[in-house]
């Protein structure tokens, strides 16, 4: 009792449903095996039906484990090694030739086969305790049977947990006398086949003479054969639901299965409805959060665009603002260009001078000038006489050129004095913006 005394409720619990489900009496040896898995009861108790008590079994499993996989890894560090690589490449028509023996064999009947494999006991000891168990059947009482599972119980349990399912277990003892009857008359019964078939049971079946089928056998404390025994999942724990032992006729057997059916199943619906809850929820919150993901994907994209249009709004502004600066201070420039141009402009020439140059100029409003210049002044002095002038409505920074329309002539050469232009004793110029083609042809 000091055992008990030291174990929590939960692990009490745990304790009795493992015994409950084994039927293992010792107590010391139950604790230390649920210990030794952290008191896992599904992993201690598929240990206890699939493996072995023994510590020093278990030692020895996972050195050569070890073993087995520093092998695999030297295998592996070799083959990438150039003579590893070298090796392949020496040794594949090998492998190309044992697939093809093998093709061959595969074409041999039965009997040739049996003789190439060797003994029936060393075929033998490669299959499991089911797998031996169909074949014990099959050999002595014909094809017809359920669909037995192939694997082994621990693997059983697995399948039915995972898919909800009531497992049929079988414990057949060969040397019992009701045997061959329970065999023809139960499992190769058609109404036991197709009931099995319609209720999508999973059927388990071994000899109690193997030892997973001995262990089996404990499990379930089944002391007459042959021994039926109903397994099934109740809050992702395995319990023993039902017991069948002797032999039986078929239609009671299917009865006292179908009795406890009736319970398991509507268990079995609603724990398959609770675990198609969870999973939607799983999958509505997955969805959910991939929804939320993909939200806060794009609001961090919409924020990114909106930095980005901010930053070239900024940007042009900025711009625009230098731009503004830029003309101001231009225009400035001009403002004081036009203001030095004014006092410098040379005075007209007096009456008396005899070489003059009586020019009309229209300013771009309309407003005409009539000034008089000197003859031998160059063109520069009526552009600097112009220029300081209000040109309005021409931008105070728009260049401008002095052109004659009948027949239009364009005066650009500003060091050619006014005699030599042809403009004395008089003439009309008009002042005009000058655009990019006069650029063009200045630069030509």
């Amino acid at each position: 009792m000091e055992y008990l005394d030291s174990l929590t409720d939960n692990q009490k619990e745990i304790l009795e449903s493992f015994q409950n489900l084994s039927g293992e009496d010792d107590l010391e040896k139950t604790i230390k095996l649920l210990q030794r898995f952290n008191w896992d009861l599904e992993k201690a108790y598929q240990y206890y039906v699939g493996g072995d008590l023994n510590t020093n079994n278990s030692v020895g499993s996972s050195s050569s484990n070890l073993i087995n996989n520093r092998e695999n890894s030297t295998y592996e560090i070799n083959a990438n090694h150039p003579i590893g690589q070298f090796l392949q490449l020496l040794f594949s028509p090998v492998r190309v030739a044992l697939s093809i023996l093998k093709y061959i064999f595969n074409l041999f009947p039965n009997s040739v086969k049996k003789l190439i494999e060797g003994p029936e006991s060393s075929r033998n000891a490669r299959l499991t305790c089911a797998e031996k168990f169909i074949q014990y059947y099959e050999e002595n009482y014909g094809e017809k049977h359920p669909e037995f599972y192939r694997g082994t119980y621990k693997q059983a349990l697995l399948d039915i947990k995972d898919n909800f399912q009531i497992l049929i277990v079988i414990v057949n003892s060969p040397e019992h006398d009701d045997t061959p009857e329970f065999c023809r008359n139960v499992l190769g019964s058609d109404v036991f086949i197709n009931y099995v078939q319609n209720k999508n049971f999973v059927v388990w079946a071994g000899s109690v003479n193997e030892k997973e089928g001995y262990k089996v056998n404990n499990v379930f404390g089944a002391t007459t054969y042959p021994f039926i025994g109903l397994v099934v999942y109740q809050r992702r724990r395995a319990i023993i639901a039902e017991k069948i032992e002797g032999l039986q006729p078929v239609e009671e057997v299917i009865q006292k299965i179908e009795q406890k059916y009736e319970q398991l199943s509507v268990q079995l619906q609603a724990e398959l409805a609770e675990q198609r809850e969870r999973e939607q929820s799983r999958i509505i919150r997955q969805e959910q959060e991939s929804a939320y993901e993909e939200s806060l994907r794009k609001d961090r994209e919409r924020e990114r665009k909106e930095r980005l249009e901010r930053e070239r709004k900024q940007r042009e502004e900025e711009l625009a603002r230098q731009k503004q600066m830029e003309y101001e201070r231009k225009v400035e420039e001009k403002k004081r260009y036009k203001q030095r141009l004014a006092e410098n402009i040379p005075p007209e020439p007096n009456e008396d001078e005899c070489e003059t140059a009586q020019l009309s100029i229209r300013f771009p409003d309309g407003s005409r000038v009539i000034r008089s210049f000197r003859a031998d002044d160059k063109l520069q002095v009526v552009y600097d006489f112009v220029e300081s002038k209000d040109l309005d409505p021409l931008d105070i920074l728009s260049e401008i050129i002095l052109v004659n329309t009948f027949p239009r002539k364009e005066y650009l050469d500003k060091d050619q004095t006014l005699e030599a232009l042809g403009l004395c004793p008089s003439s009309s110029l008009i002042v005009e913006e000058k655009d990019d083609d006069d650029d063009s042809e200045d630069e030509e």
